[in-house]
């Protein structure tokens, strides 16, 4: 028995010894504190309380019944998917993920969305192998997967046409960055391996006129390995992959799927930075939307950011380090270092040495000559990179320059340094920058007037200009690779990768907490929305009653409080509403929040949010009741953060820079008038994605613009069909294989996973088909369903009126019969309790026959010695008599005168039964060669059969092939129409232009005639194409014939194989006489034994009859020896005939082969054609462009020569010239006319032609599949045919065997009676009576 086999059962064993333990007690889940949940059985239960007993340990707890959470049986254990478990509650879903990751088994399905732990080591689940794995295979066809999730998102966009969108959220160090990086590998090696088949151009997104089917049916010829750019680094990312198969993988991608890739490592350059739970934390959100062309090929890609935390250029906490730029930057910056003022290290600037400057396992080095490789891919010059790398050494200079105080608490700035490093980098003046620190101008009412700032304002200016600065150096930077990463070609449908962060509730939750899990609020609306549609959508179409409901409502409530709607006034708004209050404070704005949503309705309308909303005890700040929680905001500083205003005096000097990129990045405020202070509407923490170009003036909120992005993401997302993964931290120490279960149980409520169980709670989320559902829990309903077929809708009917449900647990569709959460469980638990009364009454009525045939045997014994015993005394009695002595002595000498004669007799029997029994020793030997040959021969007929079948399946996908390339024939002939349909409009349009040149006449007149050429051409070479169509269709036809008469041939061969039935049935006739014949002898035979001791003589003459018949037989099967021998040069001679036939076929397929290759080279031909008309457009393209040029140009010179020309003479003149220049072109437009009717008159014969071609391939098509058609059906006969034969053949043998059986047991009864014949000869001698005769012993 093999190792896998051994396994399989012992974990089979293990499976039932669980299910067998679970069955025996009530198993709960106990809520605790330390482990979330610990395992149980309920011993006792007292009104609502009940004694549970812990699986660990052994103690007993006494908790209401309503803490308690039922478990799951056994056989749910690492469940693919949590939506499948009877009991959706927090502790089996828990459970459920924990068993799933120590098992390696780092993806779960919940629903709709995947739940994604990240295991903290490398897993080989990203290989070329893994994505080929999940190319073009539904989602139960595979494990859980994040491919699986892009795999769904491409086939629904290239099936549907509809826009897609993966929405990734998480906790910091979930894994939602090497997720993101792991969809867009496999969309970019899908996308490639789609591409290849099409075009071969540096620039993947270039499309082919024929190629217009639509991309989700492309089977890749290989994966993608793991690009350079999707790197790992520890403890930050879901896992990866070796890299040994990044040349291969690489060397297939194009231009624009590079691009796609490396732009990943500069983002994370630029926005990821090392926090306390992830080395390589997003601190941005992102939405990253890849554009495919109609054939499946990439056709460009854009990204939207959100949030950036530009806080963490000047602060962050101890533990953690600024953004990798900086670090990259300082490391391996070489000789740019010195162009951009730079020396030491990271401990020598105050924005770093704060704070930790290592992180383990990052080599910032080797990563800075990764970004310099990506910044090359995606197309950044010298100079861009430069411009970008000139604001991070501005704001670490900025970080450097030194503020003091003087008595009166002015700032003054004692090294200059520093500042003139700054204002060199940024290209402004040293003394405007400082006075604009140090000294700003403010409006005093009417009159500017000069301020001073103390140390710490101007300290704050500055650090506002760092965090200012590099943001907008962000936003600048992601708008340059979305230049790179456009393409100027029709985009058709899109795929949306959301990387943003999670639901958060930290110690302190300030603003930026608020607007985060706002955004999660607004998007686990989405989701809920989203969800439960799908799921109503599902019971409409079963035709069950369900009243409608909208679940993304009872988030509502709490959007409405914190954003505000109509008449409300949400946190948001009213925070914006303070902000240009004069004297407004945090204090008063939270009062305010108090009165608004806590104090006393009076004559207003009671709105829902009030109840999710709440004041804290202590501090200032307020309580929002969100889907994941409560969470105590503290309002300190939000006024600031929502206005974080600039120095106007900063903005204007900036604006004004030498250097065109800084400037730039300040345009907008240009031209602003100065004020007090510009509202940047930039947060201190967190910046808002786009740029928008604002209203001189205008005051805009950080609260506003979010609001406004949010919408915008929102409005994308509600166009597209969305997909879901939510990213799980297992534990906070970094360690892989641990599960600290409270901390995955608060991540499960922020991502919304138990919301969305709880609303699916609320439908029927268990279901199964009718068929499933009958062969399950029939063993429930003994005789409700009667014998034969019924509808499985009405034997479900019957099964549920029968076991007594609530009709309110379920619901029957019209395939599946519905649940809710809980029923199938109680089912399971009554089917078990049936199997085990039913198991317990088999192993009772085993135990009664096994324990009374014990007890029989124990009785026989008993008797059997009781008799022995009583035998034994009467022989000791015996022993001594003096009669039984004489007896005893006498008796030998009464038979003593006939032993010699009996002897010889049966000595001469004895050697005739020998030779008897060497004769059919041989004869059975003879017998088993000759059932060995036929085996031979009977195998290898079922072999031949077995290749004919196989041969006429190949038939079968041979014809299946060719009517899928006669679909693909009839696209393409689909798009040249398309095409020539364009060619006409383009060519009106030209003509139209053409009225008005007057040089290049010529030159579109030979335009036109090569266009009329390549149209000949086509028309050509279509001809050329339809002539080998036909050809090829011939030799098809051909091959259809020779298949008949291969099927002829085979029923030939049925009707031989009829034939050898027939023998071998009278074969079987005759073997049965024999048996009578034999059955008879058996019989007188013991009729001879019963009477040997009265008539000896007549048993001789029967044992002569006796050999006689079995002459007989001998003779018998001698004639079946040769009639089988005969059998065997038959099937020879057939195994010859099928030989020759197989070598016809093999010539056949190779016929096939070349017309295939023949195929694949017209299709190339087209598709070179249909490149020449591309270019052919192109080249019609730019003479418009000329033609528009040159009339440009003829409109001046006419302008010039009116001014100029002021004598009549010259002005009749230049109209002669005029009018005979009009006469000319008027002359060239009827030409041009004529030959653009006579290439339309082409064009429509080039369609007639075409549409002819067309519906004689549809009527071939149909023929052909009437061919296939009556193909499939004489297969279906033969193979019916076939398996009768078999069946008969199999029978036959059969009876053969059980002939040869009963011949060895009438041979095994001769030799038995000729011993007891011999026997009673020797007992055959007059019995002397006796006063006593022992007893038999019974049972000996």
């Amino acid at each position: 028995m093999s190792t896998s086999r051994v396994s399989q059962n012992a974990e089979a064993a293990r499976a039932d010894a669980l299910q067998a333990e679970f069955n025996e007690k009530k198993w709960v889940w106990v809520p605790d504190e330390k482990d979330g949940y610990l395992a149980g059985w309920v011993a006792k239960e007292e009104n609502e309380i009940g004694e549970v007993v812990m699986a660990a340990g052994g103690d007993i707890r006494r908790l209401p019944l309503y803490a308690l959470s039922k478990m799951n049986p056994p056989k749910f254990d690492r469940v693919e998917d949590i939506a499948d478990l009877t009991f959706l509650n927090e502790a089996s879903v828990v459970h459920n993920l924990r068993l799933r990751y120590g098992s390696g088994a780092i993806y779960t399905y919940s629903g709709l969305f995947l739940v994604a732990i990240n295991p903290y080591q490398n897993l080989p689940l990203y290989s070329d192998a893994i994505i080929q794995q999940y190319r073009s295979r539904r989602r139960d066809e595979n494990p859980p997967h994040v491919f699986a999730i892009a795999e769904r998102a491409w086939v629904n966009m290239g099936e549907e046409r509809e826009n897609q969108s993966i929405l990734i959220t998480g906790e910091s160090g979930a894994g939602k960055t090497e997720s993101t990086k792991k969809v867009i590998q496999y969309l970019a090696a899908i996308a490639t391996d789609a591409h290849s088949h099409t075009s071969t151009s540096s620039h993947s997104h270039s499309q082919s006129l024929s190629s217009s089917s639509s991309f989700g049916t492309v089977m890749p010829s290989t994966g993608l390995g793991r690009p350079s750019a999707l790197r790992h680094k520890p403890h930050q990312s879901m896992s990866t992959t070796n890299t040994g198969t990044q040349t291969s993988s690489k060397g297939r991608l194009g231009l624009l799927e590079r691009q796609i890739l490396q732009a990943n490592p500069i983002l994370e350059a630029f926005g990821n930075a090392q926090t306390q739970r992830n080395n390589n934390s997003s601190r941005f959100g992102k939405f990253v939307r890849i554009s495919f062309a109609p054939d499946g090929s990439i056709a460009g890609a854009n990204i939207d950011w959100y949030l950036l935390e530009k806080s963490r250029v000047i602060v962050r906490a101890a533990a953690e380090r600024n953004f990798h730029v900086f670090y990259q930057l300082l490391e391996g910056g070489g000789t740019l270092k010195d162009t951009l003022l730079l020396e030491g290290n990271a401990s020598d600037y105050e924005f770093l040495n704060k704070s930790r400057r290592e992180v383990d396992g990052i080599d910032d080095l080797e990563e800075w000559s990764l970004l310099k490789n990506a910044l090359e891919v995606v197309g950044f010059s010298a100079s861009e990179q430069l411009d970008l790398f000139r604001i991070i050494a501005a704001v670490l200079h900025l970080g450097n320059i030194t503020i003091t105080a003087t008595r009166a608490d002015d700032a003054v700035m004692p090294e200059p340094s520093q500042a003139e490093r700054v204002c060199h980098l940024l290209g402004i003046p040293v003394a405007e920058f400082t006075r604009a620190v140090l000294r700003p101008r403010v409006l005093a009412g009417r009159e500017w007037v000069t301020q001073a700032r103390t140390r710490q304002q101007a300290l704050d200016e500055l650090g506002s200009l760092a965090k200012t600065l590099y943001e907008k150096s962000f936003g600048t930077l992601v708008d340059r690779i979305n230049r790179a990463l456009d393409r100027p070609t029709s985009k058709s449908t899109f795929i949306g990768v959301l990387d943003i962060a999670g639901f958060e509730i930290f110690d302190v939750n300030a603003y930026e907490q608020l607007l985060i899990n706002y955004t999660n609020e607004k998007l686990q609306q989405f989701f809920n929305h989203h969800m439960f549609v799908l799921e109503q959508e599902e019971y409409a179409r079963e035709g069950i009653e369900w009243d409608y409901v909208n679940f993304g409502l009872d988030l509502q409530p709490t959007i409405d409080l914190i954003e505000g709607s109509g008449s409300v006034i949400g946190v948001l708004s009213l925070l914006d509403e303070e902000c240009i209050m004069p004297r407004a404070t945090d204090l008063t704005f939270t009062n305010k929040l108090h009165q608004i949503w806590s104090g006393d309705v009076q004559g207003e309308e009671f709105h829902p949010g009030r109840d999710k909303y709440e004041p804290p005890r202590f501090e200032q700040g307020f309580i929002v009741h969100h889907y994941a929680g409560k969470v105590e905001y503290h309002t300190e500083g939000w006024l600031e953060k929502n206005k974080d205003p600039l120095n106007d005096n900063l903005i204007r000097v900036l604006a004004t820079s030498s250097e065109s990129y800084v400037a730039s990045l300040f345009s907008e405020f240009a031209e602003a008038p100065s004020s007090f202070s510009v509202a940047m509407g930039t947060l201190s923490t967190l910046s808002l994605g786009k740029k928008r170009t604002l209203k001189k003036g205008a005051f805009r909120t950080v609260g506003q613009r979010h609001k406004e992005q949010l919408q915008s993401l929102m409005a994308q997302l509600y166009a597209t069909q969305p997909h879901f993964v939510r990213c799980i931290v297992p534990n906070a120490n970094k360690k892989p294989g641990r599960v600290d279960v409270p901390l995955v149980l608060d991540q499960l409520r922020c991502n919304g996973v138990l919301e969305g169980i709880r609303i699916a709670r609320l439908g029927y989320p268990n279901r199964l088909p009718f068929i499933e559902f009958r062969q399950r829990y029939e063993i429930l309903t003994p005789g409700v369903i009667p014998r034969g077929y019924m509808d499985g809708r009405k034997a479900c009917l019957r099964m549920v009126d029968a076991l007594d449900l609530d009709k309110t647990l379920f619901r029957i569709g019209t395939s599946k019969i519905f649940f809710k959460a809980g029923v199938l469980a109680e089912l399971e638990e009554r089917r078990d309790a049936s199997l085990y009364d039913i198991f317990s009454r088999l192993q009772a009525r085993s135990r009664m026959f096994s324990a009374r045939r014990q007890m029989k045997k124990i009785l026989n014994r008993a008797v059997a010695i009781r008799t022995i015993q009583r035998n034994a005394r009467i022989y000791a009695e015996l022993r001594e008599w003096p009669w039984w002595q004489l007896y005893t002595k006498v008796r030998p000498l009464l038979a003593a005168t006939r032993n010699d004669a009996e002897l010889h007799k049966k000595e001469t029997e004895l050697l005739l039964i020998k030779e008897r029994a060497e004769r059919d020793a041989k004869e059975k030997e003879a017998l088993e060669n000759l059932k060995m040959h036929l085996e031979v021969e009977k195998r290898k007929v079922e072999d031949a059969l077995e290749a004919e079948r196989n041969l006429a399946i190949d038939k079968d996908a041979l014809l299946e092939r060719s009517k899928k390339r006669e679909l693909e024939l009839e696209e393409e002939t689909a798009t040249l129409h398309s095409d020539l349909d364009t060619l006409d409009s383009q060519l009106d349009r030209a003509l139209k232009m053409q009225k008005e040149s007057e040089e290049k006449h010529e030159a579109l007149r030979r335009a036109f005639d090569e266009a009329a050429e390549h149209l000949v051409r086509l028309e050509g070479e279509q001809q050329e194409w339809a002539g080998r169509e036909e050809e090829l269709l011939k030799r098809l036809a051909s091959t259809g014939h020779d298949q008949e008469e291969l099927h002829r041939e085979r029923d030939d061969l049925r009707k031989e194989v009829t034939e050898l039935r027939r023998q071998l049935a009278q074969r079987e006739e005759d073997l049965s006489r024999i048996k009578e014949r034999m059955d008879t002898t058996i019989s007188e035979l013991d009729v001879k034994l019963n009477s040997e001791v009265q008539a000896h003589d007549l048993a001789k003459d029967r044992t002569i009859t006796l050999e006689h018949d079995v002459r007989q037989a001998r003779t018998q099967l001698a004639e079946l020896a040769r009639t089988a021998s005969d059998y065997s040069e038959m099937i020879k001679q057939k195994d010859a005939d099928i030989s020759s036939l197989n070598a016809e076929l093999e010539v056949s397929k190779t016929e096939r082969g070349r017309l295939s290759k023949e195929i694949l080279e017209h299709r190339g031909r087209i598709e070179a054609l249909t490149a020449e008309a591309a270019s052919q457009r192109d080249s019609e393209a730019r003479h418009i462009n000329v033609q528009e040029k040159l009339q440009h140009e003829l409109d001046k010179l006419r302008s010039l020569m009116e001014a100029k020309t002021s004598e009549e003479s010259r002005r009749s003149e230049v109209e002669k010239q005029k009018e005979a220049e009009l006469q000319d072109l008027r002359l060239q437009s009827s030409q041009l006319q004529q030959e653009l009717s006579e290439a339309r008159r082409t064009a429509i014969d080039v369609k007639n032609k075409l549409k002819v071609d067309l519906e004689a391939s549809v009527r071939e098509h149909a023929s052909l599949l009437q061919s296939h058609h009556s193909l499939s059906d004489r297969l279906q006969a033969s193979d019916h045919k076939l398996k009768l034969v078999e069946t008969t053949l199999a029978e036959v043998e059969k009876t053969k065997r059980s002939q040869e059986s009963e011949l060895q047991e009438l041979r095994s009864r001769r030799i038995d009676s000729d011993g007891q014949l011999a026997e009673l000869q020797k007992v055959k001698e007059p019995r002397a009576s006796s006063p006593r005769h022992p007893d038999k012993i019974p049972g000996l």
